[in-house]
């Protein structure tokens, strides 16, 4: 808005307009709908498919908005554009404000499309002022609607404008229709045209005039054009299409390699090139730089840089480049490209592949009806990788809507979103605000390129976390129904989605020793035998045997019917075969696992020597009693016949803790546990006369 007020002092404007104009230094031309061969006015509605903007106020701009494909723009093409609430779109996000330059006008907000850039504003209570975005495959459109000029006066409006910008990919002309015009605005201060990136370069249609209503004007670019342009850009690093990269911690290095393109219309000689990579503290890495002797005019040149990143700590990093010393050059904006990269732990049991920062620092998104979605393309940074979740974060979910993550291989046409490999419905009541999980339904294995993960909307109001501090990935994308694009905010704006991925899977289950039965145990009458398993692998066991033999014996099998023993998990598994000593002999009580995804067979069998009496159960059963028990200090067993004794503690995984010879001449026998930590224990006193067993709790 204008801050100064100004007497009108002519209410009556001109409207008359020549129907061509042109050609700009570049080649532009324009006609408008008085000219014969010029445009047809065809108002096109998009208030009922169109995406609303929102955000303008008076005098501000949003965006970027992405186009589905590019739009040529005098020699360069532009995707992201921005919306300005003075009547203007840019393709970059410079604010342009009363009083409007004329067009061309160096210095300032360059690379714009003037429709009807005057003092509009979309702020006031009650506004009826509305801004529509499209896009389409081969065009894009911004609708302005009931859109008032600013006023100091009040109500602070006045006046209502409706006009729309069209970008034709198919012929890369510039259509402007006008429907509806009423009001003033001060000083007639209203522009229409086209300026480039080099702001000395443009086309104005008009400017200190109203248009007509009813009412279409078309900018032609040139078959071919006369003006020498010279621009340098920093096309991408590492890869094509400079998508973010997962590096492996301490894994192989990652040569730079970038690329320059010559995207003017003249060879360029002696581009000088310099890369770096920061930490997220912005502290370079390794830097390089190099001069490429020739570029072509629109053709692109490699460069590999005699340098390399060692991702030795994990983190993300960004991969920058910029190029220079090119005399003449009309744009600078394009000089420099960063790419991001995320170097992951690999070493951990579970490790996530994500491009969005610990922290949301975005407002949430969502597509109006609950039916639509975004994704990201996830490429691991080794092989085979396994997965065994997806992860995602909300930020609100007020609709009370439930929705799906799916993962798809990139086995489509061109790399793209192809054979759906797991999907997974949430359901409202686990759909919450804040970071989740969501296990697949089995693990997944990569061998080779990567996925995408798709968070889809089942329901409206749930809404993700946004990242929208860089570096970006630009591996983004948005899927309404079956139709993946990619996504419009892509070099702004990462998604809080990522992939878990595990250690390779070992399938390792074991026998790691007895409960109850110690090294030199007399073994007089039938015992339960309770083995300890062990769990040595990363993935859930179930489905083995446990056996146990004794001596050359017959073997006793017995399946393991319990809850899956997880990783590092040790469970007490008891067979329902006693162990009845058949005979009198000296030899191994071996218990083992069987399980035939087991990788290693070293660790199934524990093994412990004991003595096995037939039919001296009575005699060597000796009847004592234990006092106190639980004790702290030492215990008292009373009625143990004279004799020497083998006095033998294990712990409760049948481990061996103490061993000590004592006399026993009448008095109770003292056993010092001082040195034993708390816990369950077996005692067993071995003398000529018997055996006395029992179980002790040391409770300091």
């Amino acid at each position: 808005m204008l801050r100064t007020t100004t007497l009108l002092l002519c209410c009556s404007v001109g409207r008359l307009f020549a129907a061509t104009g042109g050609p700009d230094a570049y080649g532009y031309i324009w006609k408008d709908s008085n000219e014969p061969d010029g445009p047809v006015y065809e108002w096109i509605d998009i208030v009922p498919n169109g995406q609303i903007v929102l955000g303008l106020g008076d005098d501000n701009i949003v965006g970027p908005f992405t186009m589905e494909t590019d739009h040529p723009f005098y020699w360069y093409g532009r995707k992201n554009v921005w919306i300005g609430s003075n009547g203007y779109i840019a393709f970059n996000s410079g604010n342009i404000a009363s009083p409007f330059p004329g067009i061309p006008l160096n210095g300032g907000v360059n690379d714009y499309i003037a429709g009807m850039m005057s003092d509009l504003t979309f702020a006031g209570a009650g506004s009826l002022a509305r801004c529509y975005f499209r896009d389409e495959e081969f065009r894009t459109i911004i609708s302005y609607i009931n859109v008032p000029f600013w006023t100091a006066a009040a109500p602070g409006t006045t006046g209502s404008n409706t006009f729309q910008i069209i970008l034709d990919k198919n012929d890369s002309t510039i259509t402007v229709q006008y429907q509806a015009q009423t009001g003033l605005t001060q000083n007639t201060d209203v522009h229409i045209g086209i300026e480039s990136v080099a702001g000395s370069i443009g086309l104005q249609h008009s400017a200190l005039t109203y248009p007509p209503t009813n009412f279409a004007i078309r900018f032609y670019p040139p078959v071919q054009t006369t003006l020498e342009v010279i621009d340098a850009a920093a096309n991408w690093n590492s890869v094509p299409g400079n998508g973010g990269l997962f590096l492996r911690r301490n894994g192989p290095a990652l040569p730079l390699l970038t690329n320059v393109a010559n995207t003017g219309n003249t060879d360029l000689f002696d581009v000088d090139v310099s890369s770096a990579v920061r930490n997220a503290n912005n502290v370079v890495q390794v830097s390089a730089s190099a001069t490429v002797p020739l570029v072509l005019a629109a053709l692109d040149a490699d460069v590999a840089l005699n340098a390399e990143f060692a991702p030795t700590n994990a983190g993300t990093y960004s991969f920058t480049t910029t190029v220079s010393g090119v005399p003449d050059e009309l744009v600078a904006d394009n000089n420099s490209r960063v790419q991001e990269l995320v170097v992951v732990d690999t070493t951990l049991a579970e490790h996530d592949l994500r491009f969005a920062s610990a922290s949301d620092d975005g407002v949430g998104l969502s597509w109006d009806g609950g039916n639509g979605g975004v994704a990201v393309h996830l490429v691991p940074p080794y092989y085979p990788a396994y997965a065994s979740a997806t992860t995602v974060r909300l930020v609100s979910n007020t609709g009370s809507s439930g929705f799906s993550m799916k993962v798809y291989a990139d086995d489509g046409l061109g790399g793209t979103a192809g054979t759906l490999l797991d999907s997974v419905d949430v359901a409202p009541g686990d759909a919450v605000a804040g970071d989740l999980v969501i296990p697949l339904s089995e693990l997944l294995t990569i061998n080779s390129g990567g996925v995408y993960v798709l968070w889809y909307m089942n329901g409206p109001n749930v809404n993700i976390a946004q990242d929208i501090t860089g570096p970006f990935s630009l591996r983004t994308y948005e899927v309404l129904g079956s139709t993946w694009a990619e996504y419009r905010d892509r070099e702004n704006v990462d998604f809080h989605i990522g992939l878990r991925l595990v250690q390779a899977p070992v399938y390792d289950i074991g026998c790691t020793g007895f409960f109850g039965i110690i090294p030199g145990q007399d073994i007089v009458e039938p015992i339960t035998v309770r083995s300890w398993i062990t769990n040595n692998g990363n993935q859930p066991a179930s489905g083995f045997d446990m056996n146990y033999r004794f001596g050359n014996g017959n073997t006793v099998t017995q399946p393991y019917s319990g809850a899956p023993v997880q990783p590092g998990q040790q469970v007490l598994f008891s067979f329902s075969q006693q162990f009845d000593p058949g005979l009198t002999a000296v030899d191994d009580l071996c218990s083992w696992s069987s399980w035939a995804q087991d990788i290693d067979a070293t660790n199934d069998t524990n093994c412990v020597s004991v003595n096995a009496f037939v039919g001296l159960q009575e005699l060597y059963t000796i009847e004592a009693h234990i006092r106190p028990n639980p004790s702290s200090t030492d215990l008292s067993i009373e009625g143990l016949p004279v004799g020497r004794y083998a006095v033998t503690i294990s712990d409760a995984q049948g481990r061996l803790v103490a061993r000590e010879q004592h006399a026993v001449s009448g008095a109770p026998l003292r056993v010092d546990i001082r040195p034993l930590a708390d816990g369950t224990y077996q005692l067993q006193a071995d003398g000529g006369a018997g055996i006395f067993r029992s179980t002790i709790v040391v409770q300091h």
